[in-house]
């Protein structure tokens, strides 16, 4: 829930996808300051940047253009394996991949531990992996293709 005096005093509901990284650009756009810029690859040496998207537009208009994917990561057995997921209006895909740490901080694809598949249409509650269910093959190549690709592929036509 975020609250903007005098933009959502009525309430605003919206059915986009949002992220915690939306909500920094989100407080630095309703206090007026100019907007933030996106990170880099490498944002190692960049003061301040950002990952996420000001939600000023879907409070302005909850129908507005936007995203059609949200990511995230978590690590596991020390940061030696980290799972990437993508999140649609449908579906969450997760790639357990093996994981660089300094200096690169990247995962290596080609080594994965564990990939899952839920469609939250018919299971929201995520009980049935679908990964290997022949009927969703394009779905998994097709959101493998887009997790890989990354959160700047998906903003890139938004800015």
């Amino acid at each position: 829930m975020v609250s903007v005096p005098g933009l959502t005093d009525h309430g605003v509901v919206t059915e986009q996808l949002t992220e915690f990284v939306d909500l920094f650009p989100t407080l630095v756009d309703a206090a007026g300051l100019p907007p933030l810029p996106f990170c880099p690859v490498d944002s190692a040496d960049i003061a301040t940047c950002t990952e996420g998207m000001s939600l000023m537009p879907l409070m302005k208009n909850p129908n507005a253009k936007w995203k059609t994917a949200a990511f995230s990561q978590y690590p596991r057995h020390g940061s030696r394996v980290m799972s990437y997921s993508i999140r649609t209006d449908r579906y969450r895909y997760t790639e357990w991949a093996k994981f660089h740490g300094k200096p690169v901080y990247k995962p290596d694809w080609r080594t994965l531990y564990g990939i899952e598949l839920y469609d939250h249409q018919h299971d929201p509650q995520e009980n049935i992996n679908l990964i290997n269910d022949p009927q969703h093959a394009a779905t998994r190549h097709h959101l493998s293709q887009r997790l890989r690709a990354g959160w700047r592929a998906e903003v890139q036509g938004l800015k």
